[in-house]
């Protein structure tokens, strides 16, 4: 018995020095003369909603599912505007059925021209009550405005949806982004149509990624710099890659890694003018 566990033990150290030996080869740090920047992986999102509120009927889509452009996701109580839409419809109907009798008698001299133009009148204003009120029922289906996954059924049967608030949430799916957050003094490394390599935690697994946005609005960090060799104080620019290889492999959350060359500080001499070291 304790052979055995003299044994076991023995096996566990050795499995630990192994373990420590491959932990300590993949984290190597990087060559002197780089700079290693973390960002994150990030798909394109929308909240699918609509700007008439009302109480959902149905919800036509699950979590995971996939959903093409303007297919059917929700659909919320319009009884009542399909009813006031009927009865529109039957008093446009007679409105014209009248109008029709007075063009007749107008053309016979029997009514003045402003009778004629009052029922002209009424007709148009109904006509274009029902055209508003088609377009809320219209918005009454809510549909997918692109093609993704469901992520997230925020709503379900039953409950009331006011205005923006969303019934289910897609994700864009095709298409995935890389975004960092790069110093000023290396956004020179960085051109838009420019393709990086990002590398990740995942073992021999990199991407290519094209630089399709950098924001011109630029943060302070929240501490002043003392003198200009205090270089705690930077811009920082925010950079949107986007993935063009691999894109199956990487998830939305994931940390990516861009390598770009360090640069040379900047130093004041005695007599006030800038040295680079």
């Amino acid at each position: 018995m304790t052979t055995n566990t003299t044994r076991i033990s023995k096996i566990s150290v050795g499995l630990a020095v192994i373990a420590m030996l491959m932990i300590g080869g993949c984290a190597q740090d990087p060559p002197k003369n780089q700079n290693v920047f973390m960002g994150y992986i990030e798909d394109t999102e929308v909240n699918v909603t609509t700007r008439i509120p009302g109480k959902i009927t149905e919800i036509y889509v699950h979590e995971g599912q996939y959903v093409k452009a303007d297919q059917k996701v929700a659909q919320l109580d319009n009884k009542d505007m399909l009813d006031n839409l009927s009865a529109m419809k039957a008093e446009l109907t007679n409105i014209g059925r009248n109008r029709k009798r007075l063009e007749n008698l107008y053309a016979a001299g029997a009514v003045p021209q402003q009778k004629l133009d009052e029922i002209e009148t009424a007709y148009e204003v109904v006509k274009d009550k029902m055209m508003a009120l088609q377009s809320n029922i219209n918005d009454m289906t809510i549909t997918s405005p692109m093609a993704g996954k469901v992520n997230v059924r925020v709503l379900e049967p039953g409950q009331m949806m006011a205005p923006g608030m969303p019934v289910v949430v897609v994700t864009d799916t095709s298409i995935s982004w890389a975004r960092f957050s790069i110093p000023e003094s290396y956004i020179n490394q960085i051109q838009l149509g420019k393709v990086l390599t990002l590398s990740t935690g995942m073992a021999k697994m990199n991407f290519a990624a094209e630089v399709v946005q950098i924001l011109p609005m630029a943060d302070f960090a929240t501490k002043v710099p003392t003198n200009l060799q205090d270089e705690r104080d930077v811009r920082a620019f925010s950079v949107k890659m986007k993935i063009i290889n691999n894109k199956d492999q990487i998830k939305p959350g994931v940390y990516v890694y861009l390598k770009l060359a360090k640069q040379n500080s900047l130093a004041v001499n005695e007599g006030g003018s800038h040295e680079s070291n």
